[in-house]
């Protein structure tokens, strides 16, 4: 069959409430459920992530609508697959970015039909199912033409059983997967990293999940504001890139092996796991109040909020406490001594890290739930957004329903971090009889 245009899972525990916001358990896809035959999985029907659930959440980039199976296919093989009664899914071949060859960077999909289907793929890659729809499932038999790979479930996979089948299994990928993560890697980086308690390195991926879905206001206190159906989908990518660490897009996220080590490890995830706090919340900024010029500022919202938890739980270093290699100074020491001087702009005066102090300093003032509050505002108003090169309209949009967040005008909070403040800005405030906080945030310090 030819592809298409190119364009998930048992828990062990509860996903814990954490400090500053509250999170509630939602339903999530459950690994595809094995007949007899192991060969043979069910899957439910979920909402496209790329459309529906971007569309609820307001969120800039969507999490992944591939559905784990466990399996690989080589190269130009022929695989056979049966669709029994019910809905019909897209076969998946590849992970996305997994593979070092540019013709096979992105995963090929093929339409099936009911009945038998015979799908061979030049490249081969591990095999995933995607069906999109708000009811209904499927039922699907796998060929033995696929290989069962090195396969870690949180939950289910004790780590004796994961060290035999990564002797046994020699297939080129490894996958682990967890209630809310699923992440793809070289043989080789599985390899390297073997000796991890595994079990451990999930459960903190589901903990860095659920502080920055926190943070996110996903608490189901409304269908709204429930957690993602869907998995966030960390890729190992299989060579360094040039001038880049790490990026996120549309349903995954890509870690080149310089930095796998924080990926692959339980001491690098939880003591220096930044980059992979920051490439997940760009799959939580939401679109209103993200101009391209903050789109590296306000992702590191989530990156704070997982530092804060794990500073006090693994003693992670404090970002914002860490001084500068050349001046001495942290951030909380250098930004605040900027604020209000001639000339001050936010884009310009203050430096990458500076720039978060604006953001803690409104978390302090107005409570630890303040951007989850943020996020929920515009999930159930959903103001308009424009363009990401609508600059204006985005910053004004950060004003104003920051503003209205607080319960308060934030005009000169804003004003004296060198962020535009404009005169629809100024009257969306007053049209909403919005005051000066009686603190000014700008004088706290952490």
């Amino acid at each position: 069959m030819m592809p298409h245009a190119r364009p998930t899972q048992l828990t062990r525990r509860r996903v814990l409430q954490f400090t500053g916001a509250g999170l509630a358990l939602a339903a999530v896809p459950a690994l595809p459920a094995a007949a007899a035959d192991a060969n043979t999985i069910t899957i439910p029907a979920l909402p496209s992530a790329r459309t529906t659930e971007l569309d609820r959440t307001q969120d800039s980039l969507s999490a992944s609508e591939l559905r784990t199976t466990g399996f690989y296919l080589p190269a130009d093989t022929a695989l056979n697959v049966v669709v029994h009664t019910g809905l019909v899914p897209t076969l998946v071949i590849g992970a996305p970015d997994a593979d070092a060859r540019a013709a096979f960077k992105s995963s090929r999909e093929y339409q099936l039909q009911a009945g038998r289907n015979t799908v061979t793929d030049a490249g081969g890659g591990v095999v995933y199912l995607k069906l999109i729809g708000d009811s209904g499932s499927a039922k699907v038999t796998i060929g033995e033409q696929a290989q069962p790979m090195p396969y870690f479930v949180l939950g289910r996979t004790g780590e004796a059983d994961f060290q035999r089948q990564l002797d046994e299994r020699t297939t080129p990928y490894v996958e682990f997967v967890g209630p809310h993560a699923m992440i793809t890697v070289e043989r080789a980086s599985a390899l390297t990293y073997r000796a991890e308690n595994h079990a451990d390195l999930l459960a903190t991926y589901e903990d860095i999940i659920g502080i920055e879905d926190a943070t996110s206001g996903y608490d189901g206190s409304a269908p709204v504001h429930a957690r993602l159906v869907h998995r966030y989908h960390f890729v190992g990518y299989p060579s360094a890139i040039t001038g880049v660490g790490a990026y996120a897009t549309h349903g995954h996220m890509s870690f080149p092996p310089p930095i796998q080590d924080r990926m692959l490890t339980v001491e690098g995830l939880r003591t220096r796991g930044w980059g992979i706090c920051h490439e997940l919340g760009h799959q939580h900024q939401q679109i209103t109040y993200k101009p391209s010029s903050l789109t590296e500022v306000t992702v590191n919202i989530y990156s704070l909020a997982v530092n804060a938890v794990f500073a006090t739980k693994y003693g992670q270093v404090p970002r914002l406490h860490a001084p500068d290699a050349k001046t001495g100074l942290t951030p909380w020491q250098s930004a605040p001594g900027k604020l209000r001087s001639p000339g001050v702009d936010y884009g310009k005066t203050f430096d990458p890290y500076e720039k978060l102090v604006m953001f803690e300093q409104l978390r302090l003032a107005f409570g630890n739930q303040f951007w989850a509050n943020l996020h929920k505002l515009v999930r159930v108003e959903r103001p308009y957004a424009g363009d990401y090169t609508d600059e204006p309209l985005r910053l004004r949009n950060l004003v104003v329903l920051c503003s209205r967040t607080a319960g308060h005008d934030l005009s000169d909070f804003f004003r004296a971090w060198g962020v535009p403040v404009d005169t629809e800005a100024t009257a969306q405030i007053a049209a909403a009889h919005l005051t000066p906080p009686p603190t000014d945030p700008t004088t706290i310090r952490e």
